[in-house]
């Protein structure tokens, strides 16, 4: 697919391109080429894929998949990308077959931050609702293979501008978007508005195994504290009180979702908010435990090999 200028930018004539030979933690056997320190290509089973670093170079050698910004930090742990957290352009889906090598990016960027293979069609994709694993992910920015480069960061590539579209185009399409279809639910995620996405759900939705570990990275935690302060609730008719427990919530789910790590725990419900908790909070906003339905939470020490639990009001809710 590459003109013969093209890939002499990535194996460049005149340089060494030296070759590595690596073992994933699976202990098959992986083939690594690199350029200038870069991996650019690497090899599985007499397949080429495109590195990262390539791929920031020439953004649309793969057909391109979008999703959310929390979704990386799980995407670089392991995870596959499942499809509720793919996000549906207004121009609909790149048509793709089962089995084709995809680049995958975030929302606002057009610089891919991983690979994958697609486990079915679009049309499938469509057909089941946007649900169930999409793409199994080979590799990422932010993991091993990306760190054995210059560990340098996404470029910022704005996506192109969409092709005037004629009067009667606009209006065919809004009658397609009247239809529904019988007996199917509507996909939820053709609601690209960023503002009103569940970051519970988008973080869940990159099928993680219950015993993974968080990944330290400063880079992935700026991406999550910034789409943290863009997924403000808007005003609502909610009490300030019912407000405030929304955001106790949202910011305990967070916390231990991606800021506590295993083995960290058992550790003091004081320790757990102070340290964890109010770092989670948006931007605007302030947790306080006065103001919300649990009026507060006992300071209490957990013994030794004991789950820590948050007792608030009569309720309480298990951390570990």
């Amino acid at each position: 697919m590459l003109s013969t200028e093209q890939l002499s930018e990535i194996v460049l004539n005149k340089e060494e391109l030296n070759v590595i030979t690596l073992y994933t933690h699976k202990g098959e056997a992986l083939t690594v080429y690199t350029n200038s320190r870069n991996p650019v290509l690497f090899e599985i089973e007499r397949r080429l894929y495109p590195t990262v670093y390539t791929l920031w170079t020439h953004p649309d050698l793969l057909p391109a998949f979008t999703t959310w910004p929390p979704v990386l930090h799980k995407l670089a742990g392991g995870a596959d990308l499942m499809l509720p957290g793919v996000v549906v352009p207004s121009s609909g889906l790149p048509q793709v077959d089962r089995g084709t090598l995809c680049a995958i990016t975030l929302v606002g960027n057009r610089a891919p931050v991983a690979i994958g293979i697609a486990t079915m069609s679009t049309m499938e994709m469509l057909a089941a609702g946007m649900k169930g694993k999409g793409f199994t992910v080979l590799h990422t920015y932010m993991d091993q293979l990306w760190s054995l480069g210059d560990k340098t960061c996404p470029p910022t590539i704005a996506f192109l501008e969409a092709e005037p579209v004629t009067e009667e185009e606009e209006q065919g399409d809004k009658r397609e978007e009247n239809k529904v279809p019988e007996n199917r639910p509507i996909d939820p995620s053709l609601q690209t508005d960023i503002g009103n996405v569940n970051l519970n759900e988008t973080i869940e939705s990159a099928d993680v195994g219950e015993n993974e570990e968080p990944r330290e990275n400063g880079a992935a935690e700026t991406i999550e504290e910034d789409n943290l302060d863009t997924l403000q609730g808007l005003e609502d008719s909610r009490s300030p009180q019912e407000q405030m427990d929304a955001l106790l919530h949202q910011c305990f789910f967070h916390a231990l979702k991606c800021k506590v790590k295993k083995s960290e725990l058992p550790l003091l419900t004081s320790t757990f908010l102070r340290n964890y908790m109010f770092s989670c909070c948006p931007k605007g906003q302030q947790i306080d435990i006065k103001k919300s339905s649990y009026k507060k939470i006992p300071l209490s020490h957990t013994h030794r090999q004991a789950p820590l639990t948050l007792q608030m009001g009569s309720s309480s809710s298990a951390v570990a």
